[in-house]
């Protein structure tokens, strides 16, 4: 059983106590023991000039994570890759290219000439025919190898 700072002293916070009846007595904390609350939920002290309603989230979405589950293994991998870090030792580097969505479009102008490649479910559309890979795209518009996802700007640093 945990115990959290409330108004009249320590109030007890039972694992199994419900998340809705948790939340509310985490709302009514006064500030200071709120960013309490928050770095025993987070082992880490809250953002700076964070608001109550943050913290107050912050909080309950932790306490609900604990009693449900947190985000699913995937979605943590892939968290982990757009913020740079790592889950489980390493992130693929496949894994930073941001999932395109059907229907997405791409557009890269090459030597004042416009491109637009759309997003399928299977691969890409470009100039009336389907592709496989981007990297074969930006190669027949470059005449050159080239890696596709960089070339549409979908990697960190400027397309070249």
């Amino acid at each position: 059983m945990r115990r959290i700072i409330g108004h009249g002293g320590a109030v007890p916070v039972p694992s199994d106590f419900p998340a809705p009846e948790r939340i509310n007595a985490v709302a009514e904390l006064p500030i200071g023991e709120l960013r309490q609350a928050w770095s025993e939920a987070w082992d880490a002290p809250p953002p700076k000039g964070a608001r109550r309603r943050l913290l107050v989230l912050g909080v309950a979405w932790k306490w609900q994570a604990a009693i449900h589950g947190g985000l699913p293994k995937p979605l943590e991998r892939r968290l982990a890759a757009l913020r740079g870090g790592a889950v489980d030792g390493a992130a693929s580097a496949r894994a930073a290219i941001p999932r395109l969505m059907p229907g997405a479009r791409l557009i890269r102008v090459w030597k004042g000439e416009r491109h637009e490649v759309q997003v399928t479910g299977t691969g890409y559309f470009w100039r009336g025919q389907s592709w496989k890979s981007l990297s074969a795209i930006a190669r027949a518009i470059t005449g050159c190898p080239r890696n596709g996802p960089a070339f549409f700007g979908l990697r960190d640093g400027d397309a070249p």
